[in-house]
């Protein structure tokens, strides 16, 4: 947390100590605003796609190809910011995968075996996410295990609870048109993305303009800390793993509208490319710091960057690969960021 900051109009006149004149802080020129390390990752997306524009003229600047990039992202999109609430409070998150596995098999289990409402359906997604969670943030706060530790735990029952309940299988039977489009366009724009850019904004909003976003990071900052100047840690941490379960069962319950069946198989994949995201975000607009916006921008600049490498016809492996190595450098570059700063606010 910051020491303090000045009165807001503090920053206007600053008095000489010669002479009692105040003299106006220097402000950045437009240039200097525009070269800033926040507006990087901005140019490294805006980059890719006039590369891939320009090498690709008549597949990849398409309104076909954009939308299939958003519709095909979305879902992961949801994964990350899941991933983010926790990690911003200083905890990682292991079953969000699993959660939108179960969470996916709940919504069309309930169609095939039970006929149920769609608003059931789609309402169990996310209050089985948010009952994990908040085994999560028990075992977390209250038990004292290693968030790693307990999710990895909890996110293993999930995806066992799933594999019985399917014995392995595809559920995909009685699943309404109704729900299937909840997973298709309005107009052009697929409801997924729409869907996800609402999740995005609510996410922006707590973290960055809320008090409850503010003790999130101060928690993630220093946990002991914030616990001495009486933020309520415990509450606080439950809280970022049921909201992270309730966002993962969320994005399940869309994964399964798009794909209109409930497969025990398809989770998985989605994890490696909402840490990358997470961490490569932290490179991107607040530097050195998780954030939704950078997140964001990161699902962005994988999706072009592997859609076009695609469209290349480079071969389908290079996606994990690619992803993976992203990972690693996002991973040591934030650490160091972090690191680093931590060195200074010691001194």
């Amino acid at each position: 947390m910051s020491i303090g900051t000045l009165p807001s109009d503090s920053t206007k006149n600053v008095r000489k100590p010669d002479g009692g004149r105040n003299l106006q802080l220097a402000r950045p020129s437009v240039l200097q605003t525009l070269l800033a390390t926040r507006w990087l990752g901005f140019y490294a997306l805006a980059a890719l796609i006039t590369l891939f524009s320009v090498l690709l003229p008549y597949t990849f600047p398409t309104a076909t190809n954009a939308s299939a990039i958003l519709g095909n992202e979305a879902v992961g999109m949801m994964l990350a910011i899941a991933l983010l609430i926790p990690i911003v409070a200083g905890q990682f998150d292991l079953s969000v995968a699993s959660i939108l596995t179960l969470a996916m098999i709940m919504a069309i289990g309930l169609f095939q075996f039970f006929e149920a409402p769609v608003w059931v359906a789609v309402v169990a997604g996310p209050l089985v996410g948010a009952a994990i969670g908040l085994i999560n943030g028990f075992c977390v706060a209250w038990l004292r295990i290693p968030s790693l530790v307990a999710t990895l735990a909890t996110g293993s029952c999930a995806l066992g609870v799933a594999l019985w309940w399917t014995n392995g299988s595809i559920f995909a039977l009685n699943v309404p048109e109704s729900f299937r489009a909840l997973g298709e366009r309005l107009g052009p724009v697929p409801l997924p993305v729409v869907f996800t850019a609402l999740l995005a904004v609510v996410a922006w909003w707590v973290l960055e303009r809320t008090p409850t976003g503010r003790y999130l990071y101060s928690i993630g900052d220093n946990a002991e800390a914030a616990r001495l100047v009486g933020l309520p840690v415990t509450g606080l941490t439950v809280s970022a793993f049921v909201a992270s379960g309730t966002i993962a069962g969320l994005a399940g319950v869309v994964q399964a509208a798009i794909l209109g069946s409930g497969n025990p198989q398809v989770g998985a994949s989605f994890l490696l490319p909402a840490f990358a995201a997470v961490f490569l975000g932290a490179a991107i607009f607040h530097v050195g710091r998780y954030n939704v916006i950078g997140t964001v921008m990161a699902v962005l600049i994988l999706a072009v960057m592997v859609a076009g490498l695609q469209q290349f016809g480079l071969p389908f492996y290079i996606e994990p690969v690619l992803k993976g190595a992203i990972l690693l450098a996002a991973v040591a570059f934030t650490t160091g960021r972090f690191a680093a700063r931590n060195q200074r606010g010691r001194r």
